[in-house]
């Protein structure tokens, strides 16, 4: 698939006047990338063109910042989007053949300059260029990685609905990562470029958005902050899907914690699916099934339970291998560093396979009634012993090729300098 990206002489000529007349500094110029990604926004574009154009002046005058970029990406309109756009010469352009994402728009609108700070707005008229002002003094103020505009404040004119999802997503991240967020999904934002690397990978759809927020508020080494922002209903048909984006907002909350704080965030699923399964295994007892019947539909319940809770170990050890250790409680990240590593594991699952061993044996020998339990929880053991020592094998091959590419990146057997003592 194939993009262009335009720029005209006469709008470098005219950026470049705007700064004619300043002292010279003998300093880096700050820049702001400001990206409006847009699909078939024909109605609203040009204005939101306009406007972000104007903004730059008072933007520059009332920051640190010393210039201001617009980058318009067609994401495959079909209307009368990109005739609009092509009227300011002043924007920088790209256009998609075809539809690929608002997050795939906003990726290439940051790809189009090498812009310290970069920003992205949305192109239906319901954001203000102007508040990039105080996003951007917020920046330097706190040296956020992200400043967020916030649209729930009580000016704001977002539909009833969208508020509600957006305050119920709000609400799950905070749970998922313990920082307060009021507004995970704003369309307005300011990032530091050199930070954009922290938060990959970043998905193309609608969903980029909340994804991004959720990996600032998980990730130890980013910083996020908020601003309250004027919000206006929209020109033209919402790109939105309440149920469908919904859903995707909440699969990529969850997988975003799951990926940050794996031991919590899986044995949170593995615990609410075990008492799924108690809630059927009772419901079964109640119709008059049998006791082998319960015993293997509380075992099947079980063993998904104890995948959830050591795969999330396992994730654990993983992000500790390749990232350093992730933020846990002291007393579980004590254990995790001392028991969910190679050898511990591979004795624990030695141990495990014996103990299932000898409870076949001993399920042999007794009445046949009370077999079914033993069988099932010897059934458990074996399963066990395979997964935990297989998975001690799993971290050490994680182990061994993360050593091989620091070799490769740095050569550990390079010549040191030794200070000779008299």
């Amino acid at each position: 698939m194939s993009s262009t990206t335009e720029s005209s002489q006469s709008g470098r000529s005219q950026r470049a006047a705007t700064f004619e007349g300043r002292p010279e500094i003998h300093r880096v110029r700050r820049r702001l990338a400001v990206v409006i990604p847009a699909l078939n926004e024909e109605a609203a574009i040009g204005s939101t063109l306009e406007r972000a154009l104007a903004a730059r002046t008072e933007i520059v005058s009332q920051t640190p910042i010393d210039e201001v970029l617009i980058v318009f990406v067609n994401d495959g309109s079909t209307d009368g989007t990109q005739a609009v756009a092509d009227r300011y010469g002043e924007v920088i352009k790209i256009r998609f053949e075809r539809n690929r994402g608002y997050g795939a728009a906003i990726k290439a609108g940051f790809q189009a300059t090498d812009a310290e700070l970069v920003g992205f707005m949305d192109a239906d008229g319901t954001c203000d260029p102007r508040s990039f002002i105080s996003l951007l003094n917020r920046h330097y103020e706190t040296n956020a990685d992200i400043v967020i505009g916030s649209r729930m404040n009580p000016e704001s004119e977002m539909p009833f609905l969208r508020k509600l999802g957006n305050r119920i997503f709000a609400r799950l991240v905070g749970m998922v990562s313990g920082q307060r967020l009021s507004d995970v999904a704003s369309g307005m934002r300011v990032i530091r470029r050199e930070s954009l690397k922290k938060m990959m990978p970043l998905p193309d759809g609608l969903h980029f958005t909340p994804a991004m927020s959720c990996i600032a508020v998980l990730d130890p080494g980013l910083s996020i902050e908020e601003v309250a922002m004027p919000y206006k209903e929209r020109l033209g048909r919402s790109k939105l899907s309440v149920f469908k984006d919904g859903l995707r907002f909440l699969a990529i909350i969850l997988f975003a914690s799951a990926c940050f704080n794996p031991v919590v965030s899986l044995s949170i699923l593995g615990v609410l699916f075990a008492l799924f399964g108690a809630a059927v295994t009772a419901v079964v007892a109640v119709c008059g099934g049998s006791e082998m019947v319960m015993a293997v539909l509380g075992g099947a319940f079980l063993f998904v339970l104890l995948q959830a809770l050591f795969a999330g170990a396992l994730c654990h050890q993983l992000n500790f291998l390749l990232f350093g250790p992730p933020p846990l409680p002291g007393r579980l990240n004590r254990f995790m560093d001392r028991f969910v590593w190679t050898k511990p594991m591979v004795k624990a699952g030695i141990g495990l396979l014996a103990t299932g061993l000898i409870l076949c044996g001993v399920a042999c020998m007794v009445p046949g009634p009370r077999q079914a339990p033993l069988w099932l929880i010897a059934a458990l053991c074996i399963a066990l012993a395979g997964w935990i020592a297989l998975g001690g094998v799993i971290l050490r091959m994680i182990w061994a090729a993360r050593e091989k590419q620091r070799a490769a990146l740095v050569d550990p057997f390079a010549p040191v300098t030794l200070e000779h003592t008299k």
